[in-house]
């Protein structure tokens, strides 16, 4: 007869802590980067806005006032590289949000795994993954609830 583990709510609340932290820094990594791309935004449209020519009363319509051809090259670049790579940052870490992904290799079988990929050799499966003592009495205390016969 084979004895059933007993999991306590102790045992759950510790692994929803982890989870629910694993997911608040999931949420600030994304929240982080979208402020920066908000800020890098706003810079680059008061830049352009800066730049616009309007002619005072007495000044010509036709002819707009010198400026430095490489300052403005310098700060497109600036303001190009931050919104793209802001933009880039906030799909990455949106999507990793999305699907609770904390690590390169997760997000590496996540795309895998929605592009059809049939390899199983990369793939995390829980049965050959190493659990602790913990995880292990959790794991065979749900196995053990869902195989009884009723």
């Amino acid at each position: 007869m084979s004895t059933v583990e007993t999991v306590t709510n102790a045992q759950i609340d510790k692994f929803s802590e982890l989870y629910k932290e694993r997911r608040k820094t999931q949420m600030i990594r994304f929240f982080g980067v979208t402020a920066l791309t908000l800020v890098s935004a706003r810079l680059a449209f008061r830049g352009v806005a800066s730049r616009k020519y309007i002619p005072s009363m007495f000044q010509l319509n036709h002819k707009p006032p010198p400026f430095s051809h490489k300052g403005e090259v310098v700060n497109a670049l600036g303001y190009g590289t931050a919104l793209s790579t802001g933009g880039f940052a906030m799909l990455g870490f949106g999507l990793c949000w999305i699907w609770d992904v904390s690590t390169l290799k997760e997000l590496g079988n996540k795309l895998k795994q929605l592009m059809g990929d049939g390899s199983e050799k990369d793939k995390l499966i829980p049965s050959n993954m190493e659990l602790d003592k913990d995880t292990q009495k959790v794991a065979d205390a749900l196995e053990a609830m869902f195989s009884t016969k009723n």
